[in-house]
């Protein structure tokens, strides 16, 4: 089975908070709670195990009593991982979902740099993995205050190594799309406006691919509403399945990165394969874990899930 190495450098202790109503400005009781690890890099490893095309080694920044409770309790859902033990305490991320209007508010922590050692020890391990990987993945901002050039170093492995690298974040990517050809791009469609200065899509995607030489896919999504697939010439636009009860929308977005990066590192179309990721992202709202979804459900949503060029 085919490998895909992942940088989550950024994780959370993830609470979800579930609320009849949630209302703004008052004393709200939750009817019941949920903890588990998350954050873009555990959510893209736990979709990826759940499309079981494709091996996972999440590499991540971990410290303090989070850091240990993500450690534990990825240990034992069986996730590989490698943690580098940084001194700050990893962040805690509370969700508050009202189950009545299906409205969603997060609440995030600030996050700590990790220090030179940690960067140098997260891209040594990198650099191992990426020798037997057919995919590489960037999961989300760094901590606050760390070195910038992380992700750019870890690009320049990649390239090396001519392993396919998907990013999903859209902050400092010059020197990232620099290093090397062969980047996919899985933003939304809010970061994509920010990144390429327009608010129209297409125009968007045109811009960031004449600024980016090295891209190679772009592949968009916004939430419930359509998503966006370019490959420099052919642009696609996706019509998603309608939910009847949406239960958690979180790790939406990072289980259409990982389903997307599995699909094309066994050789698949880019268009077909945002398809799939999308009907595993709609499953992923079907129940309360983020990046977790039944093969079954994604693949019943399949046939709901239409493109046009």
């Amino acid at each position: 089975m085919k490998k895909i190495a992942v940088l989550g450098p950024n994780p959370a202790w993830q609470k979800t908070l579930f609320f009849e109503h949630f209302i703004r400005g008052a004393v709200n009781r939750a009817i019941r709670m949920e903890e588990l690890p998350s954050g873009k890099g555990i959510n893209f490893c736990r979709a990826l195990k759940c499309h079981g095309k494709a091996e996972s080694l999440l590499i991540q920044f971990c410290g303090g009593e989070n850091g240990s409770r993500i450690d534990a309790a990825l240990a034992v859902e069986g996730m590989p991982f490698h943690s580098v033990a940084v001194p700050g305490k990893t962040r805690c991320c509370t969700t508050c979902l009202d189950e009545t209007e299906q409205v969603m508010t997060e609440l995030i922590e600030p996050s700590f740099p990790a220090p030179a050692e940690a960067v140098e020890a997260m891209l040594e391990r990198f650099g191992r993995e990426l020798e037997n990987a057919s995919g590489a993945a960037f999961c989300g901002s760094l901590p606050d205050g760390t070195d910038p050039r992380l992700y750019v170093r870890a690009a320049e492995l990649a390239a090396k190594n001519g392993v396919l690298l998907l990013i999903d974040a859209f902050r400092d990517l010059d020197a990232v799309f620099a290093a090397g050809p062969g980047v996919v791009l899985k933003i939304n469609r809010e970061e994509l406006a920010k990144l390429a200065g327009t608010g129209d899509t297409a125009d968007g995607l045109r811009r960031i691919f004449a600024h980016f030489p090295s891209l190679k896919y772009a592949a968009i999504t916004d939430g419930p509403g359509k998503a966006f697939a370019f490959d420099g010439e052919k642009f696609a636009v996706y019509t998603l399945p309608r939910l009847a009860k949406v239960a958690n929308p979180i790790g939406c977005g990072d289980t259409a990165s990982a389903v997307l990066l599995s699909e094309l590192s066994a050789g698949n179309d880019l268009f077909e394969g945002f398809r799939q990721a999308l009907a595993a992202a709609s499953a992923n709202c079907l129940n309360s874990t983020p990046g977790h979804f039944l093969p079954e459900e994604a693949a019943k949503l399949l046939p709901e899930v239409e493109f046009r060029n």
